[in-house]
């Protein structure tokens, strides 16, 4: 195969040669992103990201000495290799750091990421209110799709850790030509046959969450203010194979080498061996600056750039949101992090903790003194190892009496715990400790201690909200432009279309445009140009929780295919303008027995309201489900009344028709008439009396 036989070729990559244009952006991003590294690196926040990182990880504290000294051989006087200078006798000191951090920012992971958020989308004209229920499915149905759940995940991750977060969202398109086997020989495989075929992994707007350490943001950037924010610039790390798929269509792109992984200057120092394991990392780098109107990719290491043009979003948007765990200052986004919050009684917790079991230790294995003669004379230094005997002169010491840790102790540790807990809002009944003796007094303390999270949460779902304005603008840009398909034939159009069940838009036939006419022979006429191909537009085909009623869509529960430009979805429903408010407690877990015990009392106070007039007791009905924050839809009737339809006026009453009386002499009918005219009118006649009559 020729893909097997392009892995032996070594890269022939020719050297970048920018034209006047790219030099331009060259000069400009090389100062521009120096200038948004510079600032960062006077912030010194880096310094306590670093400290976050070390601590995060499981670990033991190093008091040893940091100095090494080469072992000699003292018969040769050969040195062999480096060995760290220490006391080797206190390495039965406790040197244990508790793992808060870790413990912390995964309780805060596991309970604020329980649930799908919810969001308000209040349109600010009339003439978006028929399409909110549109934006709203549309952003619901793209956060499964990206996968927001497990972003927010990584987002929420470094929220905590380092105090800030960043991602972005971008329409993404990855696809590739794939061999597909059409005819298999079994007994010679290499005979088989195969098609080239193009296969489409991913084609939405994505989500992607970015590394704090290698995304920059514009100085002048202030807490909740998207607005505020001009500029931008981000690296991301790709294997060759993977940024060739994404962006090898740019033409610079063959002057990339395989081996452009970029290394920040102030990068942990190791070996050139480790650095360099593999050798097809390439390192692009993105800028986004919204009033100069400038996208521009490139490869860093070797400054090549890749393509630059206006800013993709039609809205003027950046693709980069960010979030802040605690706000550290009103002129500054980056905020504070747990690790800063509980960092210095953290210190005093593990030097306590420490000193305590080195006590205890000591109070279990005696140490102790023996009178004797002693060889050699000391300096006067004396170790003491537990459960270990010294030798001394001029006087005997028994064993040493150390008692253990005293309440005091106990109380110091628990104090520095509660300090911590309550300096970072993750309190022990968010970690599982139950607190209180019924359900009641249980939830009361889970809602006390989740508002220590009040304003993490809504930093959170500010966040969010960012997302959903910048994905709503890329939707309402890429669905609404038809996707182009080149075909050989009509033949072969007509197989695409039925495997993937769609029809095609708009159909326009293709021709050599340098070929020459051809003239009919009988009528002298130029003829039409031979057909080599045809072109097709597909209109993107979407699923949405949506239902038509009466001609507008509502929010439903199903799901539906619809295709964007048709008559049920047109393009115009695409463009939405509003404001999109989160509901923070959307994202926070219940407990299923709280959440059980919750919806029975709902059902209790609601159920009576449903037999009563809709007219009076909806509002009150309305509230009772506010106050819970759950959906009306699922507990109202559908109903005329309970729901948006009118209750229809009642039918005026009907005159009667007149009764028509007809008089009948009962004696005058026979038997057998009486019978029949007793069964029409429903009267039960007594049985008849016997005959005297015999017959012959």
């Amino acid at each position: 195969m020729q893909k097997i036989k392009d892995l032996a070729k070594p890269q022939e990559v020719k050297t970048f040669n920018p034209d006047d244009e790219d030099k331009i952006i060259q000069t400009f991003l090389k100062n521009r992103i120096y200038e948004l590294q510079e600032h960062r690196r006077e912030l010194k926040v880096e310094d306590k990201w670093k400290e976050a990182d070390a601590e995060y990880i499981p670990r033991e504290m190093d008091f040893s000495s940091k100095g090494k000294r080469f072992e000699t051989d003292q018969t040769d006087g050969y040195r062999t290799r480096l060995v760290p200078i220490g006391d080797g006798t206190q390495n039965w000191r406790s040197s244990n750091s508790a793992p808060t951090l870790l413990q912390k920012i995964q309780t805060a992971i596991s309970l604020i990421i329980d649930n799908d958020p919810e969001l308000l989308f209040i349109a600010l004209q009339k003439k978006f209110e028929n399409t909110s229920a549109i934006a709203n499915s549309l952003w619901k149905r793209n956060w499964h799709i990206a996968g927001g759940k497990e972003v927010l995940k990584l987002f929420v991750f470094n929220l905590v850790k380092y105090g800030i977060a960043f991602a972005r969202s971008y329409p993404r398109v990855v696809k590739y030509n794939k061999e597909i086997l059409t005819e298999y020989d079994a007994k010679n495989p290499e005979n088989n046959k195969y098609e080239s075929k193009e296969v489409v992994w991913f084609n939405d707007v994505a989500k992607q969450n970015l590394d704090p350490y290698r995304t920059w943001m514009d100085e002048q950037t202030k807490p909740y203010d998207m607005y505020s924010m001009n500029d931008c610039y981000y690296e991301l790390d790709f294997s060759y194979d993977s940024a060739e798929v994404e962006f090898g269509q740019y033409p610079n792109f063959k002057y990339v080498k395989k081996d452009s992984k970029a290394i920040p200057n102030d990068d942990i120092k190791v070996s050139d061996t480790e650095k360099q394991i593999r050798k097809d990392i390439v390192t692009i780098g993105f800028y986004e600056n919204r009033l100069k109107d400038l996208y521009v990719i490139r490869a860093v290491k070797d400054d090549i750039i890749l393509h630059s043009c206006p800013l993709p979003n039609d809205d003027g948007l950046l693709s980069l949101w960010y979030g802040m765990w605690v706000m550290r200052s009103t002129d500054r986004p980056d905020g504070i992090s747990l690790w800063e919050i509980i960092c210095q009684d953290k210190h005093t917790y593990d030097k306590w903790m420490n000193m305590g079991s080195d006590q205890l230790t000591l109070s279990i294995m005696k140490f102790g003194y023996y009178t004797g003669t002693q060889a050699l004379t000391g300096d006067g230094r004396m170790d003491i190892i537990p459960g270990m005997a010294k030798q001394i002169t001029n006087g005997k010491i028994d064993w040493m009496e150390l008692p253990g840790p005293g309440d005091d102790w106990w109380k110091g540790i628990e104090k520095i715990q509660s300090n911590m807990d309550d300096s970072s809002g993750i309190t022990p009944t968010m970690e599982g400790d139950v607190t209180g003796k019924t359900l009641g007094e249980i939830q009361l303390a889970r809602e006390a201690s989740l508002k220590r999270l009040k304003v993490p949460l809504e930093n959170i779902m500010w966040s969010i909200e960012q997302d959903a304005y910048l994905s709503l603008s890329w939707m309402s840009q890429i669905y609404s432009t038809p996707e182009v398909k080149e075909f050989a034939n009509e033949k072969e159009m007509m197989a695409y279309e039925k495997e993937n069940g769609v029809t095609h838009n708009e159909l326009f036939q293709q021709t050599d445009p340098n070929a020459q006419p051809q003239m009919d022979p009988m009528t002298g006429q130029p003829m039409a140009p031979e057909v080599t191909g045809l072109k097709a537009t597909y209109l993107p085909e979407i699923s949405l929780h949506l239902e038509d009623r009466k001609g507008q869509l509502f929010e439903s529960k199903e799901s539906r295919y619809f295709q964007v430009g048709s008559a049920e979805l047109p393009v115009s429903s695409m463009k939405w303008k509003g404001m999109i408010k989160g509901i923070p407690k959307s994202l926070v877990g219940n407990s299923e027995i709280i959440l059980k015990q919750t919806k029975q009392e709902m059902a209790n106070l609601l159920i009576p309201l449903f037999a009563q007039d809709p007219a009076l007791v909806k509002n009150a009905a309305m509230q009772i489900i506010k106050v819970n924050e759950e959906d009306p839809t699922d507990w109202l009737p559908d109903i005329p009344g309970w729901n948006d339809e009118p209750v229809p006026p009642p039918e005026p009453p009907q005159p009667e028709p007149p009764k028509l009386g007809v008089t009948i002499n009962w004696a005058d009918l026979g038997p057998e008439m009486q019978v029949e005219v007793a069964g029409m009118m429903g009267i039960k006649l007594p049985p008849p009396e016997p005959s005297l009559f015999v017959p012959q």
